[in-house]
């Protein structure tokens, strides 16, 4: 029996995925967590074929749980939930080794999700960890303030500051500003975790849109690759 653990502080949408999700008993089973510390508590201690999680949640959040969950459970596919969602992000979201749905929705149109992940094929060690631009997308989406910590093999680790949602610094080795966040942007197998947003003031040192910066990185890497 396959297991999907479910991650919302909403009470409300728990009790009613569990009632509607009596019906796929004999497709998988369902746990739940009120936010990203306790599911990382369940995680340890069950085998869990899919996490889907809300992205606003006390605690550790969703972004924060989809970080520890790429790093030590690569091989879990993700449904990330949220309201915030546009259709740009959510394609760019889908493209990645999760999928999104957005908020409200029936349970029916989760089942038929989860049903599809569940059932798909993939090859083991074939799934890697998210990617920066998509942590960068909904970092964006959800307006959120935090200091974010980029690794890769190989390279000088580096932070990206967001401050409601906007890109303000990133820092990269010597690098700063937009060439520091192209850097990070287009670092290979990232390791990304969440820092406390420093007390003092961070001067703005990336002025441009995040969509223009994403567009520019993938350029310089197409170039790179050609040569």
């Amino acid at each position: 029996m396959k297991t999907v653990l479910i991650v919302d502080d909403s009470v409300m949408l728990i009790n009613y995925l569990e009632d509607s999700f009596l019906e796929y008993e004999e497709d998988f089973k369902m746990i739940s967590a009120n936010d990203g510390m306790e599911a990382i508590e369940m995680l340890k201690k069950t085998s869990v074929s899919l996490l889907i999680t809300d992205l606003q949640m006390p605690k550790i959040d969703g972004l924060g749980l989809l970080a520890y969950v790429t790093k030590h459970y690569p091989k879990i596919p993700c449904i990330v939930m949220s309201a915030h969602g546009t259709p740009k992000i959510i394609k760019t979201i889908q493209g990645d080794i999760f999928q999104f749905i957005e908020k409200p929705f029936t349970a029916k149109k989760l089942a038929r999700t989860i049903l599809s992940v569940l059932k798909r094929d993939t090859p083991d060690g074939s799934l890697s960890g998210i990617s920066v631009v998509t942590f960068l997308q909904m970092i964006e989406m959800e307006q959120k303030t935090c200091l974010c910590e980029v690794k890769s093999p190989g390279n000088p680790s580096g932070f990206f500051y967001f401050q409601g949602g906007e890109l303000f610094h990133a820092v990269c080795g010597e690098l700063k500003g937009e060439e520091a966040a192209i850097k990070l942007i287009n670092m290979d197998n990232p390791v990304i975790n969440f820092r406390r947003p420093p007390q003092r003031q961070i001067p703005r040192a990336i002025k441009c849109q995040l969509t223009r910066l994403i567009l520019e990185a993938a350029r310089m890497r197409d170039e790179s690759s050609e040569r």
